[in-house]
């Protein structure tokens, strides 16, 4: 589940090292002139140019391969629908 965090306006007198190291523990959410930034680490996995190792690829699919085999589809297919008659938001979330 994702972290809910204030968002921090930001203004000429914004201390950068204190939004940094804010930033370090979780993506901060940054105001200024009405416009939200999102300020958060950039890992080597994030960044444009990661490649994954194969091997471990292979792993995770592995260890995954046939996880849902034992669902009823037509179970699924129906709870789909009935959350989408119902509405399955919260009444808060636009």
């Amino acid at each position: 589940m994702a972290i809910e965090r204030d968002t921090v306006k930001v203004t000429s007198q914004s201390d950068l090292h204190a939004l940094l190291d804010e930033a370090k523990e979780a993506p901060v959410l940054l105001e200024r002139d009405g416009v939200i930034y999102r300020l958060g680490r950039e890992d080597e996995q994030d960044s444009i140019d990661y490649e994954p190792d194969p091997e471990r690829v292979r792993r995770m699919l592995d260890a995954t391969v046939g996880s849902w085999a034992d669902l009823d589809i037509d179970e699924v297919i129906r709870g789909v629908y009935e959350a989408r008659e119902t509405g399955s938001r919260p009444p808060d979330r636009p």
